[in-house]
């Protein structure tokens, strides 16, 4: 017990909160970190052990300082999300399980941190005031210098759409809407091989030159076009996937945006 006290004491605030947040949820009310270990049995006491060991693991850690998001307190709650996860669900930060590291951090960082309400098409937290879509990937053979967006949102119309011209209207009143909405897009990425993590920041920017596109692009069913049209290579291709009724964004150059941080397992 004396050992494992002291490997509490010399965790971070951040880390000691998800202490007692596991405590809890193994049956003990939320009271003094040290009291509650000792009523536990055994068992018990033993999974506070593992899970302090894990806390405790070594994290190479990268941040950009001139991040909007990441500060030193959000790395701390973020970094202790990630531990955590991987030492008990043995997974990496997905979908619902990064929203909620991404909220908390940004919380923990001092920002007014609000999530979406339920059934909202194209946002799911807004920080200081700005809306942002979370998004998070950990597909095989990750590219390093481009990114993709699987589904930037559902468009079921893509599969009743018969002409370029209807194709070209509804993508582009999607877009408009779309951007008056959404302030930004942030990305996790997780390559598994490597075992990192990189958190990026896809700028909305990059979206307003599909509102140029001729309406000749638009022809095919299910067309991919080069944005902007012309350049070489382009920022990203816009993609209107009729078979799953999505708009898809991928080949988007991470040299448009921004990392915000990386943290790898050791």
């Amino acid at each position: 017990m004396d050992k494992l006290f002291k490997q509490i004491k010399e965790l971070n605030g951040h880390q000691q909160k998800r202490v007692s947040e596991f405590i809890s949820s193994i049956g003990k009310p939320l009271d003094e970190i040290f009291i509650q270990i000792e009523k536990l049995n055994k068992f018990k006491q033993q999974r506070v052990f593992d899970f302090i060991k894990a806390l405790n693991k070594p994290l190479k850690e990268s941040t950009n300082k001139d991040s909007e998001y990441v500060n030193s307190a959000f790395s701390e709650e973020f970094r202790s999300r990630i531990l955590t996860q991987h030492a008990f669900q043995n997974s990496p930060l997905f979908q619902d399980s990064f929203d909620s590291a991404f909220m908390a951090a940004s919380k923990a960082s001092g920002k007014d941190c609000k999530e979406a309400p339920i059934g909202e098409r194209f946002w799911d937290v807004e920080v200081d005031g700005l809306r942002i879509s979370l998004k998070s990937t950990r597909e095989k053979n990750l590219s390093s210098k481009t990114l993709k967006i699987s589904k930037l949102t559902e468009a079921a119309w893509i599969q009743d759409c018969r002409s370029a011209a209807i194709r070209e209207e509804r993508t582009k009143n999607l877009f408009i809407e779309y951007m008056d909405i959404v302030g930004s897009i942030i990305q996790l990425r997780y390559f598994k091989k490597k075992q990192m993590y990189e958190l990026v920041e896809i700028p909305m920017e990059l979206f307003k030159p599909i509102l140029d596109v001729p309406r000749s692009y638009f022809n095919s069913d299910g067309p991919t076009i080069n944005i902007p049209v012309g350049e070489n290579p382009p920022n990203l291709k816009l993609r209107l996937d009729r078979s799953d009724a999505k708009i898809t964004i991928v080949s988007i150059l991470k040299e448009r945006c921004i990392v915000h941080g990386t943290w790898q397992l050791i």
